[in-house]
């Protein structure tokens, strides 16, 4: 007779369960889901000048974000998400005696990285790209908005542009608290509701 040894799996250390209960409470689309409700549907900003001396013509944005995408950086030291946010965008250029309006679709680059501080805190730290990184598809009607843009390089003023309104939108208070978790006050809240799960519910459940 051939004795079968059975292995028994050892319980995980306190540092790996803190290491996998991050990674799952934090996956990828829980990441993307969450950017998109914090972010909502529309962004917009402006007018703001732009051209020599910021005087030459202001730019209004209004722009319509869709799905965001992303993928988990293999091999980096914490928890890092690349993360690409697409933005339907319509710009407003007022010139001296003129208003030409473009149309792109934007691409911002962010990278997402999760750091730990004490005592159980989360820290989502948001990196926002520069200005090169941004992709931009411009397009224009009219004849006046392509010759424009190849004389003044609008394109990168409107890259710039793009880059202020991320900025100003990820400094808003609402933002912070999202990227900012405090999991012993969240666990606090959801503790109710978590033991409702296994309290008893009427003295039957107390029966043997």
């Amino acid at each position: 007779m051939v004795d079968v040894v059975t292995e028994v799996a050892s319980p995980p250390s306190y540092e790996l369960f803190g290491v996998n209960w991050v990674r799952r409470v934090l996956h990828r689309d829980r990441i993307l889901h969450t950017i998109d409700q914090v972010l909502g549907d529309q962004i917009a900003l402006g007018p703001i000048g732009a051209g020599p001396g910021r005087a030459f013509a202001s730019v209004s944005f209004v722009g319509r974000f869709r799905p965001t995408t992303g993928e988990e950086v293999v091999g980096a030291p914490l928890l890092t998400y690349a993360i690409d946010l697409p933005i339907s965008v319509v710009f407003q250029l007022e010139l001296p005696l003129d208003r030409l309006n473009f149309n792109a679709e934007v691409v911002i680059p962010l990278v997402l990285v999760v750091h730990t501080e004490e005592p159980l805190r989360l820290r989502l730290e948001l990196i926002t790209p520069t200005e090169e990184q941004i992709g931009l598809e411009l397009k224009t009607d009219t004849r006046r908005g392509a010759m424009l843009r190849k004389l003044t390089g609008l394109d990168s003023e409107l890259r710039r542009f793009v880059l202020k309104v991320i900025d100003t939108e990820l400094a808003k208070p609402y933002v912070q608290r999202a990227t900012h978790l405090d999991m012993e006050e969240l666990i606090d809240h959801a503790w109710p509701a978590l033991t409702e799960r296994f309290l008893p519910q009427g003295p039957e459940d107390r029966q043997a």
